[in-house]
C-alpha cells in the first residue's frame, strides 16, 4: 500500500473541542493536522474531538475511536484512497461522544465494533438528549477485563483495569509494533474532563496509569486522548508518569486543603496545583471541574 500519500493527506476541515479559532487556523497553515504514521503501519489521526488510531496492513484495518460523523466521513475516504477501505475492527476506548458519534458512519465499513461492556452500557445510559444520539451505534462484542485477536503479523490486546477516566476505559496495544492506544486516560499536559456522574474515580485512575506504567517496557510508543497540540498526542511512559502523577497531586492537594479547614468555595479559588503550574486549560474552569471532582470523590 502507498502510505506515502496517505501519511501526506488533505489538511482537514472544521473545529473541535480543543482546537478553535485563530490558533486552530495557525495549526492548519502548519500543516500539522494530518495523518502520521508512528510504527509500521499504525498512526493517528487528529480532527475534531478525540485522537483516532489507526493500523493499515496487508492483512487488515483497525480503528481506533471514531470521532464524529462528519470527521469519521472524511477519515474513511481517506482510507478508500489507500485500501479497500473496509476496516477489519472498530474499538471504542470509552463511551464519550467524542470517542462514538462517529459509529454512525463508521458501521457501514465496520466488520465488528469492540468495546469494553461498561463502554456501551454508559453510551446508553450517558448520551441521551442529544440529536447526535438518536441514531447511536455500540460495539456489537464486548469485554469485561480483556481480549485478544490475531490479525496477520499483528497482536491485538485489550485491557480494562476499572474506572478511571470513566466507568469503561479500555487501552488498545499492538503487541508486535508496542504501540498503545490509551484513549482518554492521558490528556497531555491538559487539565483533564473529570465528571464523577460518568463514573469517574480518580483513585482508580492513578491505580490504572500505574498498571500501564508497570506493564508496558520503556520501547512502547502511546496514542493519547487529547493533547494541547497535535504534535503532542503521542509520546511514551515519561507522559503517562506525569498524567499519573497530575492526579494523585490533584487528590493529595485537596486532602490537604480540607484537612487545613479550608472551604470548598476557598478551594475552588485555587489557580493551580503545586507543581503543575504548567497545565494548560483548554476550556474555562477546567482546573476547577477536576478540584470539584477530587471533592466529591473524598466525600
Amino acid at each position: 500500500m502507498n502510505r506515502k500519500n496517505f501519511l501526506k493527506s488533505s489538511i482537514l476541515i472544521g473545529t473541535g473541542l480543543f482546537f478553535q479559532g485563530n490558533r486552530f487556523i495557525s495549526l492548519m497553515k502548519d500543516n500539522k493536522f494530518t495523518f502520521q504514521e508512528l510504527r509500521n503501519g499504525i498512526g493517528f489521526y487528529v480532527n475534531k474531538g478525540g485522537t483516532i488510531g489507526w493500523m493499515i496492513h496487508n492483512d487488515g484495518i483497525v480503528v481506533i475511536d471514531s470521532q464524529f460523523p462528519d470527521t469519521a466521513e472524511i477519515f474513511e475516504d481517506q482510507l478508500k484512497k489507500e485500501s479497500s477501505g473496509k476496516i477489519n475492527i472498530l474499538f471504542n476506548t470509552h463511551h464519550h461522544r467524542d470517542h462514538t458519534a462517529g459509529n454512525t458512519y463508521l458501521v457501514k465499513f465496520a466488520k465488528e465494533i469492540v468495546a469494553n461492556k461498561n463502554c456501551v452500557r454508559l453510551q446508553k445510559t450517558r448520551n441521551v438528549g442529544n440529536d447526535l444520539d438518536k441514531n447511536k451505534v455500540y460495539a456489537n462484542k464486548t469485554f469485561d477485563k480483556d481480549w485478544s485477536l490475531n490479525l496477520g503479523k499483528e497482536r491485538l490486546f485489550a485491557y480494562h483495569f476499572g474506572p478511571a477516566h470513566t466507568g469503561g476505559d479500555s487501552i488498545f496495544h499492538f503487541v508486535n509494533s508496542n504501540v498503545v492506544h490509551m484513549g482518554d486516560l492521558v490528556f497531555n499536559r491538559i487539565y483533564p474532563w473529570v465528571n464523577k456522574e460518568d463514573e469517574a474515580s480518580l483513585k482508580g485512575w492513578v491505580d490504572y496509569l500505574d498498571n500501564a506504567i508497570n506493564y508496558f517496557d520503556n520501547d512502547a510508543v502511546f496514542i493519547f486522548g487529547h493533547s494541547y497540540t497535535p504534535e503532542k498526542v503521542h509520546g511514551n511512559k515519561t507522559d503517562l508518569k506525569f498524567m499519573r502523577n497530575y492526579i494523585e497531586a490533584l487528590l493529595n492537594y485537596v486532602t490537604k486543603e480540607k484537612k487545613d479547614g479550608k472551604t470548598e468555595e476557598q478551594i475552588l479559588k485555587t489557580e493551580y496545583i503545586p507543581k503543575f503550574e504548567n497545565m494548560k486549560a483548554l476550556w474555562k474552569g477546567a482546573l476547577q471541574a477536576n478540584i470539584k471532582a477530587a471533592l466529591i470523590e473524598l466525600k
